[in-house]
């Protein structure tokens, strides 16, 4: 119960705070449709729940072989949320080349309009493996969920607004933090590049970086973006 209270109320203050922006500073204008809203918070809700069952069991035996007895220091909880983020990229640039883990993925980009609750139009699959990839720096460390939470739920919040439909900008900021623009370039890429899910370095480091610049034509969606061996498009629906 605690957890479903907690979802709903992320997405309440998520809504409260990224609607308006898209209002005021509206990219395409996009409107999602109705079940189409419903089906990515139906989606976020149950695969949180299922998060919330699987990744204690899976990350356990970990924290049980590490076995760190010291107090989670500040250098250990950064250096967890910064190893998240790169094991978050290498298992997104994965799910764009490994054609099993693509059937999966491209779940997420079967829209043809981004805005705020498209973060969450996730195969349960994909959900989990991602929420157990971010986890395991931190049974590494001794950084436990609980010592980062705060950090996972603003970073979750963060991913809500890189898909957001805005048009703002960062500055030199877009050089440290993934932003809409960030991402946008990410779902509407052909080849399919930035796949960072907060520092773009990553992107630059490893040569997956997609300069933001005017949108390329034809949006976003599945149709958009390739990966070896495995057609775009089509049946998307019947994977989740």
């Amino acid at each position: 119960m605690p957890t479903l209270l907690g979802a709903v109320v992320f997405l309440a203050l998520c809504a409260g705070t990224i609607i308006p922006l898209e209002r005021i500073f509206p990219k395409r204008g996009h409107r999602q449709p109705a079940l189409a809203a419903l089906l990515c918070v139906v989606l976020f809700v149950g695969n949180t729940l299922l998060m919330n069952a699987l990744a204690p069991a899976l990350l356990a035996p970990l924290e049980r072989w590490c076995d760190s007895s010291e107090a989670a220091t500040p250098g250990r909880l950064i250096a967890a949320f910064v190893l998240a983020d790169l094991l978050g990229y290498l298992l997104h640039r994965a799910m764009h080349r490994v054609p099993w883990l693509w059937r999966i993925h491209r779940v997420h980009h079967a829209s043809v309009g981004l805005n705020w609750l498209e973060a969450w139009r996730q195969h349960p699959v994909d959900f989990v493996l991602h929420g157990v990839a971010a986890g395991i720096p931190g049974a590494v460390l001794g950084a436990s969920l609980s010592d980062v939470i705060a950090l996972v739920l603003i970073r979750k919040a963060w991913t809500s607004f890189l898909h957001a439909d805005v048009s703002v900008r960062f500055g030199l900021l877009e050089r440290v933090v993934a932003t809409p623009a960030f991402h946008h370039r990410h779902h509407e890429s052909q080849v399919g590049r930035n796949f960072a899910g907060t520092f773009p370095f990553w992107d630059a480091l490893f040569g997956t970086e997609a300069i933001i610049g005017s949108d390329p034509p034809g949006g976003v969606g599945v149709e958009r973006i390739a990966c070896p061996g495995v057609p775009s498009g089509g049946g998307v629906a019947s994977h989740l």
